[in-house]
Protein backbone atom coordinates (compact mmCIF):
# COMPACT_ATOMS: atom_id res chain seq x y z
CA UNK A 1 0.00 0.00 0.00
CA UNK A 2 2.76 2.48 0.87
CA UNK A 3 4.54 1.98 -2.48
CA UNK A 4 1.26 2.01 -4.40
CA UNK A 5 0.43 5.40 -2.87
CA UNK A 6 3.90 6.77 -3.62
CA UNK A 7 4.72 7.21 0.06
CA UNK A 8 7.93 5.16 0.13
CA UNK A 9 10.49 6.94 2.30
CA UNK A 10 7.72 8.95 3.96
CA UNK A 11 5.75 6.21 5.71
CA UNK A 12 7.35 3.25 7.44
CA UNK A 13 5.20 0.39 8.70
CA UNK A 14 6.54 -1.61 11.65
CA UNK A 15 5.35 -4.49 13.76
CA UNK A 16 6.07 -3.98 17.45
CA UNK A 17 4.44 -3.75 20.87
CA UNK A 18 2.82 -0.30 20.92
CA UNK A 19 2.63 -0.34 24.73
CA UNK A 20 6.44 -0.39 25.03
CA UNK A 21 8.50 2.77 24.82
CA UNK A 22 11.27 3.03 22.23
CA UNK A 23 13.80 5.66 23.23
CA UNK A 24 14.89 6.16 19.62
CA UNK A 25 11.32 7.21 18.74
CA UNK A 26 10.80 9.85 21.47
CA UNK A 27 9.73 13.15 19.85
CA UNK A 28 10.68 11.79 16.42
CA UNK A 29 7.51 12.02 14.32
CA UNK A 30 5.45 14.88 12.88
CA UNK A 31 2.35 12.68 12.73
CA UNK A 32 1.44 9.40 14.43
CA UNK A 33 -1.61 7.21 13.78
CA UNK A 34 -2.80 5.24 16.80
CA UNK A 35 -5.14 2.71 15.16
CA UNK A 36 -5.68 0.72 18.33
CA UNK A 37 -7.17 -2.74 18.91
CA UNK A 38 -10.88 -2.41 19.59
CA UNK A 39 -14.14 -4.33 19.90
CA UNK A 40 -14.77 -3.82 16.17
CA UNK A 41 -18.47 -3.10 16.61
CA UNK A 42 -18.30 -0.57 13.78
CA UNK A 43 -17.58 -3.36 11.30
CA UNK A 44 -20.06 -5.89 12.70
CA UNK A 45 -22.07 -5.99 9.47
CA UNK A 46 -18.97 -7.28 7.66
CA UNK A 47 -17.79 -9.46 10.54
CA UNK A 48 -20.87 -10.69 12.43
CA UNK A 49 -18.77 -13.09 14.52
CA UNK A 50 -17.55 -10.03 16.46
CA UNK A 51 -20.70 -10.30 18.59
CA UNK A 52 -19.25 -13.48 20.13
CA UNK A 53 -16.07 -11.91 21.51
CA UNK A 54 -15.66 -12.73 25.21
CA UNK A 55 -16.92 -9.96 27.51
CA UNK A 56 -13.72 -10.11 29.57
CA UNK A 57 -11.64 -9.36 26.47
CA UNK A 58 -13.86 -6.38 25.61
CA UNK A 59 -13.73 -5.06 29.18
CA UNK A 60 -9.93 -4.85 29.06
CA UNK A 61 -9.75 -2.90 25.78
CA UNK A 62 -10.06 0.71 27.06
CA UNK A 63 -7.06 0.23 29.39
CA UNK A 64 -4.97 -1.21 26.55
CA UNK A 65 -6.08 1.58 24.21
CA UNK A 66 -5.10 4.23 26.74
CA UNK A 67 -1.69 2.63 27.37
CA UNK A 68 -0.99 2.59 23.63
CA UNK A 69 -2.13 6.20 23.22
CA UNK A 70 0.00 7.42 26.15
CA UNK A 71 3.03 5.56 24.82
CA UNK A 72 2.63 6.79 21.23
CA UNK A 73 2.20 10.36 22.46
CA UNK A 74 5.87 10.26 23.45
CA UNK A 75 6.82 9.77 19.80
CA UNK A 76 5.10 12.96 18.57
CA UNK A 77 7.27 16.04 18.10
CA UNK A 78 6.10 19.30 19.68
CA UNK A 79 3.65 20.83 17.20
CA UNK A 80 2.94 17.38 15.72
CA UNK A 81 -0.33 15.49 15.32
CA UNK A 82 -1.59 12.37 17.07
CA UNK A 83 -4.58 10.68 15.42
CA UNK A 84 -6.55 8.20 17.54
CA UNK A 85 -8.69 5.78 15.56
CA UNK A 86 -10.98 2.83 16.27
CA UNK A 87 -13.54 0.84 14.30
CA UNK A 88 -16.03 0.79 17.15
CA UNK A 89 -18.88 3.04 18.23
CA UNK A 90 -18.59 2.50 21.98
CA UNK A 91 -18.02 5.65 24.04
CA UNK A 92 -15.85 3.74 26.54
CA UNK A 93 -13.38 2.93 23.73
CA UNK A 94 -13.59 6.31 22.02
CA UNK A 95 -14.42 9.56 23.81
CA UNK A 96 -13.73 8.10 27.27
CA UNK A 97 -10.23 6.98 26.24
CA UNK A 98 -9.52 10.40 24.71
CA UNK A 99 -10.78 12.15 27.87
CA UNK A 100 -8.60 9.95 30.08
CA UNK A 101 -5.61 10.60 27.81
CA UNK A 102 -6.11 14.37 27.90
CA UNK A 103 -6.31 14.16 31.71
CA UNK A 104 -2.85 12.59 31.70
CA UNK A 105 -1.25 14.54 28.85
CA UNK A 106 -2.09 18.23 29.05
CA UNK A 107 0.44 18.95 26.29
CA UNK A 108 -2.09 17.63 23.74
CA UNK A 109 -5.39 19.19 22.70
CA UNK A 110 -8.09 18.11 20.24
CA UNK A 111 -7.84 19.95 16.93
CA UNK A 112 -10.78 20.66 14.60
CA UNK A 113 -10.60 18.99 11.20
CA UNK A 114 -12.79 18.32 8.17
CA UNK A 115 -13.52 15.02 6.51
CA UNK A 116 -14.15 14.80 2.77
CA UNK A 117 -17.53 14.37 1.15
CA UNK A 118 -20.68 13.96 3.21
CA UNK A 119 -18.88 13.55 6.53
CA UNK A 120 -18.22 17.25 7.05
CA UNK A 121 -16.45 19.12 9.82
CA UNK A 122 -15.34 17.86 13.21
CA UNK A 123 -15.13 21.12 15.18
CA UNK A 124 -14.43 19.35 18.50
CA UNK A 125 -11.56 17.37 16.97
CA UNK A 126 -13.57 14.12 17.10
CA UNK A 127 -15.80 12.39 14.58
CA UNK A 128 -17.90 9.25 14.71
CA UNK A 129 -18.80 7.79 11.33
CA UNK A 130 -22.03 5.84 11.55
CA UNK A 131 -22.47 3.03 9.06
CA UNK A 132 -26.22 3.40 8.65
CA UNK A 133 -25.88 7.12 7.98
CA UNK A 134 -22.98 7.09 5.51
CA UNK A 135 -23.07 3.53 4.10
CA UNK A 136 -19.62 2.87 5.49
CA UNK A 137 -18.09 0.98 8.37
CA UNK A 138 -18.41 2.61 11.77
CA UNK A 139 -15.30 4.52 12.88
CA UNK A 140 -14.15 6.99 15.48
CA UNK A 141 -11.37 9.50 14.85
CA UNK A 142 -9.81 12.08 17.16
CA UNK A 143 -7.13 14.47 15.96
CA UNK A 144 -4.90 15.98 18.66
CA UNK A 145 -2.00 18.38 18.35
CA UNK A 146 0.95 18.45 20.72
CA UNK A 147 1.66 21.92 21.99
CA UNK A 148 4.90 23.43 20.75
CA UNK A 149 6.15 24.58 24.14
Amino acid sequence: GVRRLGLGGIVTAMVQDATRRREDFVRSFDAVLADVPCSGLGVIRKKPDIRYKPEEELRLLPDLQLRILVNLAETVRPGGVLLYSTCTLLRRENEAVVEAFLGIRDDFAPEPFALPGPFGAAPEGMATLLGYKYDTDGFFICRMRRRSS
